[in-house]
């Protein structure tokens, strides 16, 4: 490797691994998300007997795994970028281009968020919010709990690709390939 302290990789590694296991678990939601959409058509279509609760509940877990999932994506290169411009720089370029996308973009955008998301939470918990949609009517505070929890999981992963960022841009070389996700 080219003379970066060893600490640098572990936290590297050590964050990665992070991603790696919530992105996993957060996963499992969507077993639950498939029981409770399955119970639904078969308590409505062959008993008659529809629920109130896995509209809301549905959701729920689908909103929160996608919002949840955000850092395991960046770990694995999924999120959206402009290829037709970003294949053609170099491996140093894409470094800076990243580092200071990061610095002047990614980072204060997520702070901002996770402050004003952070009082809505604690704003619905304090008034013991319910939500309106259906006469089920579930607290929503553990629901916008997740908009803060997400900028953490992100904040979190974004430090990680901060310091291959700053790799890349200072050697030219690519710590981790990402996965190459075809549409």
């Amino acid at each position: 490797m080219h003379d970066f302290p060893p600490a640098f990789y572990s936290v590297i590694r050590g964050i990665d691994r992070f991603s790696d296991l919530t992105g996993k678990l957060i996963s499992l939601s969507m077993l639950y998300l498939v029981a409770t959409i399955c119970y639904e058509c078969f308590a409505r279509y062959l008993f008659n007997a529809p629920t109130v609760w896995v509209l809301e509940s549905s959701y729920m877990t689908n909103g929160a795994a996608f919002m949840l999932g955000c850092a395991y994506t960046l770990h694995k290169g999924a999120h959206v970028r402009t290829d037709m411009l970003w294949e053609r720089y170099s491996e140093r370029n894409k470094g800076w281009v990243d580092l200071v996308s990061y610095l002047l973009l990614f980072y204060p955008t997520l702070i901002t968020l996770m402050v004003i998301s952070i009082d809505d939470a604690w704003y619905s918990f304090s008034i013991h919010e319910l939500s309106e949609q259906t006469p089920w009517r579930p607290i929503l505070w553990p629901y916008k709990s997740v908009v803060p929890l997400t900028c953490v999981f992100l904040l979190i992963q974004g430090v990680s690709e901060l310091i291959k960022s700053f790799y890349a841009a200072r050697t030219g070389v690519v710590l981790e390939h990402k996965e190459k996700i075809e549409i």
